[in-house]
C-alpha cells in the first residue's frame, strides 16, 4: 500500500523526502500522526509510509520532516500467514477506528548482529488510513515473539 492509497484525499506531491532508500514524493495528506510517537522516538510523531517495487514487500516508515527516524516494516501476514491479533477498545479509540474500519498492520524489522533480520510480531504498528492515525500496540496476552526471523517469499 503506497501513501497515495492510504491518504483519504489524493493530492499532488508537495515535496521530496530524502531517505536511505532514495527520494520519494510526499504530500501533507500522506502524513500519519502518531500522537504518542514510537517507543524511543516519542518526540517524532509525523511519519509517512513509503513503498517502491525495489523495497517490496517491505515498506519504509520514515519521519516526515527529515532523517530523524526511519524503519523498515512489513505486513506481519507476509512473514507469518497465520498472524492474527485483536485490537483492544482503547487502541481502537486512539486510532479513531470502529469495528468496520480497515486497518493497516505492520511489523518493524530489526537487524541483530550475527543473527540476521527479524520482525517484531509482539508489538505491531497499526494505522487507520481513514484518519491517518497510527500507534504501536501491545495486544494483551500476545503469543507472538519480539524477534521472529525474517524470511520473505521470493
Amino acid at each position: 500500500m503506497t501513501t497515495a492509497q492510504m491518504s483519504p484525499a489524493a493530492s499532488r506531491p508537495s515535496r521530496q523526502l530524502e531517505t536511505p532508500f532514495g527520494t520519494f514524493p510526499i504530500d501533507d495528506a500522506s502524513v500519519i500522526d502518531f500522537a504518542d510517537g514510537l517507543p524511543g522516538f516519542e518526540q517524532t510523531r509525523k511519519f509517512v509510509l513509503l513503498s517502491s517495487p525495489e523495497l517490496a514487500p517491505l515498506h519504509l516508515l520514515h519521519y516526515a520532516d527529515g532523517p530523524a527516524a526511519s524503519f523498515l516494516a512489513v505486513d506481519p501476514r507476509v512473514v507469518l500467514p497465520s498472524y492474527r491479533t485483536d485490537l483492544g477498545a482503547g487502541d481502537r479509540l486512539r486510532l479513531g477506528a470502529t469495528d468496520d474500519h480497515q486497518l493497516l498492520w505492520l511489523a518493524l524489522v530489526t537487524m541483530d548482529a550475527g543473527q540476521g533480520p527479524s520482525v517484531n510480531l509482539r508489538a505491531p504498528i497499526v494505522v487507520n488510513p481513514a484518519r491517518m492515525l497510527g500507534c504501536q500496540v501491545m495486544p494483551h496476552n500476545s503469543l507472538y515473539p519480539l524477534r521472529h526471523p525474517l524470511a520473505l517469499p521470493e
